[in-house]
């Protein structure tokens, strides 16, 4: 027996619906003010100093506590007939395949169950939903969840709960975040962003390495800057690439290429941060002997640099 267990929010979905569907329902103006108060709030859940499932409950209340549950599910319906288009193709042929064969589907997810169980409608009950439940009383939003927020280890959970024998199937599991870790990690066969073109992955490790890139920049020419009071440009380079090379294999491992790192990653991104230091050391040499002050004759070699080195790291930590 299969079971293909799928998260909905990136994996399914080309957006987060949770900031979708409120928009749909209350507009834009207020969907922006809702945030924008609840912001301070929502930095700490990123910072992982506030409970992640406080902080959603917070801000699903503020919208919609008081609202009549037939109303509520009335625009859940419409949200999903109207916003079918963000839901990936690829997605849908995998599930269809999957039914036809024979293979239970569930679908994991932190969002609300109300509204993501309308985009499955054409699959009957072939397809299990499990999600947030919200509470009702008196045919009325409380604004409470009636069930804990189903991310991270409750994703395990509630898979286990509905297909509770693991020896006796295959786990399929497709996932995209950090979320989706716990579920990922018990899965026969895994996979990670999928129903993407190659050129969307290509873009979000361009837009991720740059992000790491200016971190780990910055790192390295604040060192640069501070060791060239006591010493020569060359080794104050040698000592901040040295302290940028370790945050930056982290980063680029468990955030910009989103892979595991291994003993064979580690000494491919050594080598390729070897090839890059001595081309750095070049090229600083030569704008040195062109004259340019040592304070600024980091930043032309950061622009020659970086993009090389961007295609010598991804090719050591993609290839399997």
């Amino acid at each position: 027996m299969r079971v293909y267990a799928f998260d909905f929010d990136g994996t399914l979905t080309k957006k987060d619906t949770f900031i979708e569907f409120i928009e749909y329902v209350k507009g834009y103006g207020k969907t922006f003010w809702g945030f924008f108060l609840f912001s301070p709030i929502l930095i700490l859940m990123k910072l992982k100093l506030y409970p992640n499932w406080k902080a959603k409950q917070q801000v699903f209340a503020w919208f919609f506590k008081g609202m009549p549950i037939d109303e509520f599910d009335d625009y859940c319906q419409k949200f999903a007939r109207d916003r079918q288009k963000i839901i990936r193709p690829g997605g849908l042929e995998v599930i269809r395949k999957a039914i036809a064969e024979g293979d239970n589907v569930v679908v994991i997810t932190a969002s609300i169950e109300n509204w993501v169980r309308p985009f499955f409608k054409e699959f009957g009950d072939a397809v299990q939903t499990e999600g947030t439940q919200i509470a009702v009383r008196h045919d009325t939003i409380t604004g409470d969840f009636l069930t804990k927020n189903c991310y991270g280890e409750e994703k395990l959970k509630r898979l286990l709960q509905v297909f509770p024998y693991r020896h006796s199937y295959q786990l399929i599991a497709f996932g995209d975040s950090s979320g989706d870790r716990h579920l990922l990690s018990e899965a026969d066969e895994v996979h990670f962003q999928p129903f993407r073109s190659k050129r969307q992955v290509q873009m979000g490790e361009i837009v991720r390495f740059g992000m790491v890139g200016i971190l780990a920049t910055a790192i390295q020419y604040g060192i640069y800057l501070l060791f060239l009071r006591w010493a020569e440009p060359r080794i104050s380079n040698t000592i901040g690439y040295a302290v940028s090379f370790v945050f930056n294999y982290f980063a680029s491992t468990y955030f910009t290429f989103r892979v595991k790192s291994t003993a064979r990653r580690g000494a491919g991104f050594a080598f390729s941060h070897l090839v890059n230091y001595l081309l750095q050391t070049g090229t600083l040499s030569l704008f040195l002997l062109m004259g340019l002050q040592k304070e600024y004759a980091m930043i032309p070699v950061f622009g020659i640099c970086v993009p090389i080195n961007f295609l010598l790291v991804r090719t050591f930590l993609k290839k399997k």
